[in-house]
This record gives C-alpha cells, sequence and structure tokens, in this order.
C-alpha cells in the first residue's frame, strides 16, 4: 500500500472511531462509548455534562450552549450573523488589565493567554460573571489562579503512571475562586461547583482549556516565528480586530474576507493552520465494547494528503487550494448579506467543505461540536482570531520574546505537550 493511499485509510478509521463506526457500522449506544473514556474528568473536575453522563440526552446541553453562543453574538439565532464589537471590546479590556498589573517589565505568555481566554470565557458563559468580576476586589487573583488550577489538573488526570489522581472535593481553594468569578446578585442561573450538573467547570473545561494553547501557538506561529510571511499575518489579524470593533461589521464576511497583504490570507487561514497543527484536543477516546480506542487527530493532520511536502511547517496559504471547489462554494456563502434563505446555502457549503477536509484527515472540532457547526457560524474559529488579533494588535512592536531561541527551527511544530511554553516570558523593548 502506498504512503497516500495508508494516510487516507488512517483518515478513514480516525473518522469513523469519532462517528461511533468502529467497524463501519454505528454502535447502539453512543454516549455510553463517550463518556466510558472520562470517568476520570469527572473525579478530578466534579463535572456531569454530555462528556460524562451516560444517561442524559445531549440535545439539551447542546441547546443552551448554542444560545449562550448567541447571546455572546448578539444574535436571535442561526439566520443572523451578530455583533461582535462587545467580545472584542472585552478581550482588549482583559488585555490591558493584565498588562497594567506587573510591576516588572517581563511577562509570561502563557499567563496573560489564559487570562484573556478564561475572563471572556467566563463573561459570555455564566450571565452574573461580568458584574461579579467588575464588582470582586479578587477578580484578578482568582482568573489567575482559576486558569493555572485548571491546566494543572487537566495535565494531571491524564497521568498514566499509576498516581493517585486529585479529588475535586479537596480543591476548595478552586471553589471558592469560582464561585466569586460567577455569581452575582441578579443572577437567575445556580452555580455550586460542589454540585456536579450545576458546577460551573461543565462548561469551562470544554470552552476554556482546549482554547488558551490554540490561541498560545497561534500567536507564536503568526509573530515569534521569524518567518517572511510574519508582518502580513500580524497585519491580517489586527485588520480583524479592527474590523470587528465597528457594530456595523458582518462578522462572516470579516473572517473570510480575502485580505489585500502578501498571499491574501485570510484570518480563517491563518486560524484553520494552527487548528491543524495544534488540535483543540490531539487524541479522542471512544469505548467500544468494553475497548478503548483513540483517533489521533494529530497525526491525521500532518499528513502529506493534508498538508502536502511540508505537513510540519506553519503555512496558512496551503488553505486557498486545499479542497478547492467545496472551499471557493463556503466562500461565496460566506460572504452573502442576512437575507431569507441564505442560511441554508451556507449550511449546504459548510457541511460540504467539512466533509472535503475530513477525507483528508482534518478534524479539529471532531465529529460533532456547537461551537463549529453552521448554526453557531464558526464561533469557537472566530474566537481564536479575536484573541490572537488583540495580543497581535497590543504586543507588536513593544515587546520581544525572551529566549527565542528555545523556539524549534522553521518548518517545525511547535512543542504540543500541555505543560510546554508555561515559562515563556516576553520583556518590554527599551
Amino acid at each position: 500500500m502506498s504512503d497516500i493511499a495508508e494516510e487516507m485509510k488512517k483518515a478513514q478509521e480516525c473518522a469513523q472511531i469519532i462517528k461511533f463506526q468502529p467497524d463501519g457500522k454505528k454502535v447502539s449506544n453512543l454516549q455510553q462509548a463517550r463518556t466510558e473514556p472520562n470517568e476520570r474528568l469527572k473525579r478530578v473536575f466534579g463535572i456531569d455534562n454530555i462528556f460524562t453522563n451516560a444517561i442524559d440526552s445531549k440535545r439539551p446541553f447542546i441547546d443552551m450552549v448554542e444560545k449562550l453562543m448567541w447571546r455572546a453574538m448578539k444574535t436571535e439565532g442561526r439566520t443572523e450573523d451578530g455583533d461582535w464589537s462587545d467580545l472584542c471590546h472585552q478581550a482588549t479590556t482583559f488585555f490591558k488589565e493584565y498588562l497594567e498589573r506587573p510591576e516588572t517589565d517581563t511577562i509570561r505568555l502563557a499567563g496573560l493567554t489564559q487570562y484573556m481566554v478564561l475572563k471572556l470565557s467566563l463573561c459570555y458563559l455564566f450571565e452574573g460573571a461580568s458584574e461579579a468580576l467588575a464588582t470582586s476586589e479578587t477578580h484578578f487573583d482568582d482568573t489567575k489562579y482559576i486558569g493555572r488550577r485548571i491546566n494543572e489538573l487537566w495535565i494531571e488526570s491524564k497521568r498514566a503512571d499509576g498516581a493517585q489522581l486529585p479529588e475535586w472535593k479537596e480543591e476548595e481553594k478552586l471553589h471558592v475562586a469560582l464561585r466569586r468569578a460567577t455569581s452575582a446578585s441578579q443572577a437567575t442561573t445556580a452555580i455550586d461547583p460542589m454540585t456536579p450538573k450545576q458546577n460551573p467547570m461543565n462548561l469551562l473545561l470544554p470552552a476554556y482549556e482546549t482554547m488558551w494553547r490554540v490561541v498560545l501557538r497561534c500567536f507564536l506561529e503568526v509573530g515569534h516565528r521569524d518567518v517572511p510571511s510574519a508582518a502580513a499575518w500580524i497585519a491580517t489579524m489586527r485588520g480583524y480586530v479592527e474590523d470587528l470593533r465597528h457594530s456595523t461589521c458582518t462578522p462572516n464576511q470579516a473572517f473570510h474576507k480575502e485580505t489585500t497583504t502578501n498571499g491574501k490570507v485570510r484570518p480563517a487561514e491563518i486560524v484553520k493552520e494552527a487548528l491543524r497543527l495544534y488540535p483543540p484536543t490531539r487524541r479522542v477516546h471512544r469505548s467500544f465494547d468494553g475497548k478503548q480506542v483513540a483517533a489521533n487527530f494529530e497525526e491525521c493532520h500532518r499528513f502529506e494528503i493534508l498538508g502536502g511536502s511540508d505537513p510540519s511547517a506553519y503555512r496558512p496559504e496551503r488553505w486557498q487550494t486545499i479542497a478547492y471547489p467545496e472551499r471557493q462554494k463556503f466562500y461565496e456563502q460566506a460572504a452573502r448579506p442576512e437575507e431569507d434563505g441564505a442560511f441554508v446555502g451556507y449550511k449546504k457549503a459548510k457541511d460540504g467543505l467539512k466533509a472535503a477536509e475530513e477525507k483528508l484527515g482534518y478534524m479539529p472540532f471532531a465529529y460533532f461540536c456547537a461551537a463549529d457547526h453552521p448554526a453557531t457560524k464558526e464561533f469557537a474559529s472566530k474566537m481564536i482570531a479575536l484573541l490572537v488579533g488583540v495580543l497581535c494588535e497590543g504586543l507588536d512592536g513593544g515587546w520581544e520574546l525572551e529566549h527565542a531561541a528555545s523556539l524549534p527551527e522553521m518548518g517545525v511544530p511547535l512543542d504540543s505537550d500541555r505543560a510546554a511554553y508555561e515559562d515563556l516570558k516576553l520583556r518590554r523593548k527599551g
């Protein structure tokens, strides 16, 4: 079997695993297959959601999350494009908050990224969070601690050396910080870290934990890898943020529009390339008849059938030719103004593009993700673009990376380990 045929076969097997079809035939109990490999998360984070509950239907959870994203985007539903100006303002504000605090001329890039991603996630996921964080004297330290501790617990939950797992009931400091960050006098939603169904981690884990690492690596690839295209990529992301600041902006058009930079790269392509090299979840595990199997997204994403002759390099421009016919149809639909029937064409084009990319092994959000399907207009990818754009705007020119030589040489992927780059620092110039 040729290398290409072998890669196509592995990509198909990966797709079958995430679609609950290990032998080409769908298993009878999808929820059980999804939740059994996540037993550790219940113990470490005290959660009860569609990723850990084998009994509850997933539809109510998805409907709830969709409505939270629609509210954040200021849209009434799937047929509207919304308004990202408030999200953009919040992200910029949180960036400035973090930079105003340090007493030295250096900052931890991971700490800054975690702070921005977590605080923005808190504010759109929990109705009382904005008020709670605005009135709390400890909001800065609470946000930093929550972000750091979630990452530490996630790493510990994945250890395979037989070490004893942390117990959620013992994370009292984290419980207190979560209550202070999510509870406000006007909130109507019950929040209680010690009640699994009301635990804020049910929403924070899929929204924050998988997001901040992609944002960090995308920013490093765009601005700190010493490549000729860096200036054009930075300009593209800064332009995207500037577009979003205007309430008249159409977010879908801004995200997919061809830029005037060299290479004409789109914000969507910069994010897609980050998701290719650094998928939010490197492997998705399923349990079929008591046997656990894994779909290795990171491996599939670095196949030559998707990445061509340089699959390990970060090169967003490659997306202009991957699945070209389906991509052009999608770009045309994404640029359409809001009108009767526009969503039907958009959904058809997006589903067609996703199917074409899947055949090449590209599955960054697995089989289905509420933050990626047509009804939520690529919410997760747009959020990555927003956060990377704010970092590019705020740090471009005034800051430099300490020990930049610690990053791999050009053409070699950044380290995907969750603990990697935790101590990477930026130093203020001058």
